[in-house]
C-alpha cells in the first residue's frame, strides 16, 4: 500500500468530527454539487449526511455514485414525504459529531471553510459557532451580497454586543456557519413557529447567550431563487414567524440590562419595518398588489407607520389601475436591482472565480 493509500485509509478511519447535514427533495443535479463541495473540504473526520424527503427520482443513485474513501457519505430516504421542516429536524436530530453545518441541496461550500472554522473553534472552546462569508448568488450567478465582508471587524464576539452585530440585516447566513453540536442541547432545534426567519431566530438566540467567531473568509454560496425576490407567498407565510421571533428574542435577553434589552428589541423591530416595506415594494413590481396591501396593513397596525403604509398603498393603487404605470414601475424596479449588482463590482471581482456551475 503506497503512501497515498495509507493517507486515504487514515482519513476514512478517523472518527467523525463534523457532519454536513443536507436535506434534499428532487434536486439531484444541484445535490451532486453540494455533496462534492463538502467532500472537497480536505479535513479528517468528515461525515456528509443526506436526508431525502422521498424524492422518487435519481437522487439515491446520485448519492451512491459519490461515495469516496476519504470521507463518509450516508443516505437516508423517508418512506413518504414528511414535509421540509420535519425532514430538516430529522437531520439535526441525527447529529452525533462535535460540530455540524447545514447545507441546502441547491447551495454549496467553498474551499477551506471547515478547516478555517474548526481551527478557530478549537482555539476558542467557549464559542458556539464560527461564521464566514456567504455569497448570495442568484440563478444567473450574479453576486448580490456578501454580508460578513461588510462587518466592522473579525474575531470573537461576546454577548450582549454579539447579538447587535447580527441585526440591521447583517446576520451571517447559516450556510457559511459551523456550529457546535451542544447548541442543539442549549438552544434546542430551530423554532418551526418562526417560519421563514427560523434561521435568523436560531442564530440570534445563540448570539444572545454565547460567544461566537466571525472571519471574513469566503465559505459558502447561498442560491437566491426568483421566488424569493418576487414575494410570491402571502404575508401570512412569514410575518407571524417574525412576531414569534420577537417573543423568542425578548425571552432570551430577559437577563440583559434595561438599556441593552430596549436597544436590541428596537433594532430588531426596525429590521422588520424595513423588511415589510422592501417586500411590499418588490411585490408591486411583480404585480402582487394584494401582498403590498397586506404589508401596508402590517406597517400601519403593528408599527403605526402611516406614511410608509400610505406610500405602498398609493403606488399599488396607481399600478393596479393604470397599466402603463405598472410597466414603468416594474421596469424601474428591475433597473434598480441591476444597479445594486453593478455597484458591487468589487465583490464580483473578488469572488466570482469561486462560483460553480451545475
Amino acid at each position: 500500500m503506497n503512501q497515498k493509500d495509507l493517507s486515504l485509509k487514515k482519513k476514512h478511519q478517523a472518527s467523525p468530527v463534523i457532519t454536513t447535514i443536507i436535506p434534499t427533495y428532487k434536486r439531484p443535479k444541484s445535490l451532486e454539487r453540494a455533496i462534492k463541495s463538502a467532500q472537497e473540504q480536505q479535513i479528517n473526520g468528515l461525515l456528509v449526511s443526506v436526508f431525502d424527503n422521498h424524492s422518487s427520482d435519481e437522487t439515491k443513485q446520485v448519492v451512491q455514485s459519490l461515495k469516496r474513501s476519504d470521507s463518509i457519505l450516508t443516505y437516508h430516504q423517508h418512506e413518504k414525504n414528511i414535509g421540509a421542516a420535519a425532514n430538516f429536524e430529522f437531520g439535526l436530530n441525527a447529529v452525533k459529531t462535535p460540530f455540524f453545518s447545514i447545507l441546502s441541496d441547491d447551495d454549496y461550500l467553498l474551499p477551506g471553510f471547515y478547516k478555517k472554522a474548526l481551527d478557530a473553534l478549537d482555539k476558542n472552546p467557549n464559542a458556539m459557532f464560527w461564521a464566514g462569508i456567504t455569497l448570495n448568488v442568484d440563478e444567473d450567478n450574479n453576486i448580490w451580497d456578501a454580508k460578513v465582508s461588510r462587518w466592522p471587524r473579525e474575531g470573537v464576539f461576546l454577548p450582549p454586543d454579539g447579538i447587535m452585530h447580527i441585526m440591521n440585516g447583517m446576520s451571517p447566513t447559516w450556510t457559511g456557519i459551523v456550529f457546535r453540536q451542544e447548541v442543539l442541547e442549549k438552544i434546542g432545534l430551530p423554532d418551526r413557529e418562526t417560519l421563514g426567519p427560523s434561521d435568523l431566530d436560531f442564530v440570534l438566540k445563540i448570539a444572545a447567550k454565547f460567544p461566537y467567531i466571525v472571519h471574513k473568509h469566503p465559505s459558502a454560496v447561498f442560491t437566491l431563487h426568483t421566488a424569493s425576490f418576487s414575494s410570491t407567498q402571502p404575508l401570512s407565510s412569514f410575518w407571524p414567524g417574525w412576531k414569534k421571533m420577537f417573543v423568542n428574542i425578548e425571552e432570551f435577553i430577559a437577563d440583559y440590562g434595561d438599556d441593552e434589552r430596549k436597544l436590541a428589541m428596537d433594532t430588531i423591530h426596525a429590521d422588520a419595518r424595513r423588511m415589510l416595506f422592501r417586500r411590499g415594494a418588490n411585490a408591486i413590481a411583480q404585480k402582487r398588489n394584494d401582498f403590498a396591501r397586506d404589508a401596508a396593513e402590517a406597517l400601519r397596525n403593528d408599527y403605526h407607520q402611516v406614511a410608509l403604509a400610505n406610500t405602498l398603498l398609493l403606488i399599488s393603487s396607481i399600478c393596479e389601475n393604470i397599466p402603463v404605470a405598472q410597466k414603468v414601475y416594474s421596469s424601474a424596479y428591475k433597473w434598480a436591482e441591476r444597479r445594486i449588482i453593478d455597484r458591487k463590482k468589487e465583490i464580483k471581482t473578488k469572488y466570482e472565480h469561486l462560483i460553480r456551475q451545475i
